[in-house]
């Protein structure tokens, strides 16, 4: 690979020793989860005591110990966040610190990798990207390079005269380009690297971006000076926010980042560190880091579970870290955008990749070199979708002991509370963390509705989205067991626009989740009429599973919901340059011509 004009500081024989504040937080973390698992398996014991033993109550005991600690470390995760964020603002600390000025355009390359995208939207948000960097004059002369994996000819001709008819309009010959690989092997991870073999030598940084990422010249500049501050650091993740959600299903994703989502970024950022991990876009990365680091194996075995690796972010951040250099996350409301999936049906099939992708990380999770935070966050991606069927595995079992023999009918002590009302509060409680701080912004209340709209839209955001976790549940089961039986997931784009699914499509993708809410609740309402108000939830979000995954698709249902204000975020009322250079979703066109808001 070529040797960067400016070559990366020595790290040979260099490892970075793990700090005391560092272990101090690791070992507080780790005793947090432990603490609060072992409380709430206490109380479920203590509720299980109180009825005739049963040989189900040990691997109920079992799953549940397992579930909790996933919900405790989640939790604390989101604890440790709202914590900075709420000592900052105390201590008037905005993250500001001098920085170079020394100019960083010509050492600086976006890249856009693409593989049969909606090419008027990649082009509309490379646009805009390219005038709100270009306007930075310290960032002027950057490079810019569309990376396409397409296959279909008629798409690459399209992306090709769209490449020329944008490099024509600013005016780019010999900043932008445009190269379609032959072979597309390595998915995304193989297109930037064989970028990197080809071209890397060229720049310092490179900005990798998504289909639908945007980023503003001015957080790209910040990215780029604290590159060039400090010498170690190999990658800066952003949070990129969603924006131009237009459908019920893409506002909700939307209106739940802006309000919580920050707070698990940020604490992520602070139980992490220099060890961070990377969400492959909306990321700057020095390209000799990169490059010397970051050669993905080949699992051994077949896929879906061997063969080369789908979720390579995740690997790239670690062998970054493993050869010592640092990878951090800003999880600040800057200029970093993405869009959501616009119906619970698009989210799916996007996750089926990512479910057998983070699978995949079971085989590393062990290899040698690897730093113990990296392990840790490879077991967090696995977790993020195995928890699925073990959530379905503790609801069977509990169903079964149910129906051939029966459960407590409640505790003297508070043994039933503990066990239900602990992992209650460790769902919502992050929720109310990001919610506060919301409330205590004056200028972020405004932007989300004010106080009313922003507590309507949370109680409606909770509401629908405990409706379609059990859905979730299923469809994430599914795709466990079919990674484990061989099923490999393939390659393709993702669905990121559109009105709503075929309600055909609809009913087929969530027939068996409504027959399979029916008979839980005939089996749960004919033993035990009260187990079923525990189990309604669930049971109502499996029976309803399509007609809401069908509304949730609809961009007239997300409309209503904005005329109302509700579900509104900051981006809408006054979007940020880079997001409205690239085309106001319908409904905020409907405002801007006098539409009532």
């Amino acid at each position: 690979m070529p040797r960067s004009e400016n070559p990366p500081p020595d790290l040979s024989g260099t490892v970075r020793p793990v700090g005391v504040r560092r272990l101090f937080v690791a070992a507080l973390f780790a005793g947090l989860v432990l603490a609060t698992a072992v409380v709430a398996v206490l109380g479920f014991r203590e509720f299980l005591a109180a009825g005739r033993p049963h040989l189900l109550d040990a691997p109920l005991q079992l799953l549940f110990a397992v579930l909790v600690a996933w919900l405790a470390a989640n939790f604390w995760i989101a604890a440790f966040g709202a914590a900075a964020m709420a000592w900052r603002r105390m201590a008037g600390d905005h993250g500001c610190r001098p920085v170079p000025t020394r100019p960083i355009g010509r050492r600086l390359v976006v890249l856009m990798p693409i593989c049969g995208e909606d090419v008027d939207r990649v082009f509309a948000g490379l646009r805009a990207m390219y005038r709100s960097l270009e306007a930075e004059p310290r960032l002027s002369g950057f490079h810019l390079f569309v990376l396409s994996d397409s296959r279909d000819v008629a798409v690459a001709r399209r992306e090709e005269l769209a490449c020329s008819a944008l490099t024509a309009e600013v005016a780019g010959v010999g900043r932008v380009f445009y190269r379609r690989r032959r072979d597309n092997r390595g998915r995304k991870a193989g297109n930037i690297q064989d970028f990197c073999e080809r071209w890397g030598g060229h720049y310092d940084y490179m900005l990798v971006l998504d289909a639908d990422s945007l980023m503003d010249g001015r957080t790209v500049l910040r990215l780029a000076d604290r590159m060039d501050a400090d010498p170690l650091l190999g990658l800066l993740q952003t949070w990129p926010r969603p924006v131009r959600a237009r459908s019920l299903f893409g506002r909700l994703q939307q209106f739940a980042a802006s309000v919580h989502g920050r707070v698990s970024a940020e604490g992520l950022g602070v139980l992490m560190g220099d060890s961070c991990s990377y969400w492959g876009h909306n990321a700057l990365i020095r390209v000799s880091a990169f490059a010397g680091s970051c050669g993905l194996p080949v699992l051994p075995g077949r896929p879906p579970i061997g063969g080369e690796i789908l979720s390579h972010d995740f690997v790239e951040a670690a062998l970054l870290v493993a050869d010592g250099w640092k990878v951090r996350i800003i999880a600040d409301r800057a200029g970093s955008f993405e869009e959501p999936p616009p119906s619970l049906i698009a989210s799916a099939r996007r996750d089926r990749r990512w479910c057998q992708g983070n699978l995949q990380h079971l085989q590393l999770v062990a290899a040698p070199g690897l730093a113990g935070i990296s392990r840790f966050h490879f077991l967090m991606g696995v977790m993020a979708y195995l928890a699925s069927p073990l959530w379905l595995l503790f609801l069977t079992l509990g169903v079964v002991r149910l129906a051939i023999g029966e459960w407590p009918a409640g505790p003297d002590g508070g043994g039933l509370w503990i066990a239900v009302g602990l992992p209650l509060l460790l769902l919502l409680l992050p929720r109310a963390f990001g919610l506060v701080g919301v409330l205590a912004v004056p200028h972020l209340r405004r932007g989300h509705g004010g106080a009313v709209g922003l507590m309507a839209g949370s109680a409606l955001e909770l509401l629908l989205t405990t409706l379609t976790a059990p859905v979730m549940m299923l469809l994430h089961s599914r795709f466990v067991a079919e990674v484990m039986l061989g099923r490999n997931s393939g390659w393709g784009p993702q669905r990121r626009a559109g009105d709503g699914e075929p309600f055909a499509d609809v009913l087929r993708a969530h027939g068996v989740h409504t027959v399979v809410g029916i008979l839980l609740a005939g089996i749960v309402g004919w033993n035990s009429p009260a187990a079923l108000a525990w189990l309604a939830p669930v049971v109502v979000g499996l029976v309803l599973a399509a007609p809401l995954s069908w509304l949730g698709g609809l961009e007239a249902a997300g409309a209503a919901l904005r005329r109302r204000g509700l579900l509104r975020v900051p981006e809408e009322g006054d979007p940020p340059a880079v997001v409205r250079a690239v085309g106001l979703p319908r409904c905020d066109a409907e405002r801007s011509r006098g539409g009532r808001s």
